[in-house]
C-alpha cells in the first residue's frame, strides 16, 4: 500500500468550503494503522515461526536419538541372533557325529548278535 501523499489542498483548511485538513486524516490514519497491523502480524507470525521451528528441531534431535538406539538395539539383536544361529550349527553337528557313532554301533551291534542255531535238546 503506498503512502498517501499530501498536497497544499489537502494540508491546508479552504476559508471558503470550510475543510480543514482533518478530512485528509482519517485516510492517513488508515493506511498507517494498516501498515502497524501488518508489521505486527509479520512480527507475531515470525515469533510463530521461531517458535515452531524451535518444536521441529528438538522434535527431529529426539526423532534421531531414538533412531540411533533403534539401531543400536537392532545391531545387537542381530548379533545375538547370529551368535544363536551358530551354536545350533554347532550343536547340530554334533548331533550329527553322534548319530553316525550311533548308527555305526547299531549296525555292529546287528551283525554280531547272530541268533544262535536251536539246540536239538530232547
Amino acid at each position: 500500500m503506498t503512502k498517501p501523499t499530501l498536497n497544499s489542498s489537502d494540508s491546508s483548511p479552504n476559508p471558503e468550503s470550510g475543510a480543514t485538513d482533518a478530512l485528509w486524516q482519517p485516510s492517513w490514519l488508515h493506511w498507517l494503522i494498516s501498515a502497524l497491523s501488518g508489521t505486527v502480524e509479520i512480527e507475531k507470525q515470525t515469533a510463530w515461526l521461531k517458535k515452531h521451528n524451535e518444536e521441529l528441531r528438538k522434535s527431529n534431535e529426539e526423532m534421531r536419538r531414538k533412531n540411533e538406539e533403534f539401531e543400536k538395539s537392532n545391531v545387537e539383536w542381530l548379533r545375538k541372533e547370529q551368535m544363536s544361529l551358530e551354536e545350533l550349527r554347532q550343536e547340530n553337528a554334533k548331533l550329527h557325529e553322534l548319530e553316525l557313532k550311533l548308527d555305526a554301533v547299531l549296525r555292529k551291534s546287528a551283525t554280531s548278535s547272530i541268533p544262535p542255531k536251536p539246540t536239538d535238546k530232547i
